[in-house]
């Protein structure tokens, strides 16, 4: 008879850090879902603050924005 539950190691080689919050929109989009969350409240408001910290880093000033660089 075999145990329903094994246990297992894996070696990590590398390990990503990756965030998903609508990254892969345009600035117009990016701003829409923003105030769709914000008008939300609870957690959706904190979500919407999270998007708001990393605006920048996603929309530098004077640089045009490229969603090829999301498709998979």
């Amino acid at each position: 008879m075999m145990p329903a539950i094994a246990g297992f190691e894996i070696k990590a080689e590398k390990i990503d850090n990756v965030f998903k919050l609508s990254q892969n929109r345009d600035e117009k989009s990016y701003l829409n879902i923003i105030s769709k969350l914000e008008e939300q409240g609870g957690n959706s408001a904190l979500i919407a603050e999270e998007m708001k910290k990393r605006k920048l880093d996603l929309f530098p000033p004077g640089v045009e924005w490229d969603g090829a660089k999301f498709d998979s």
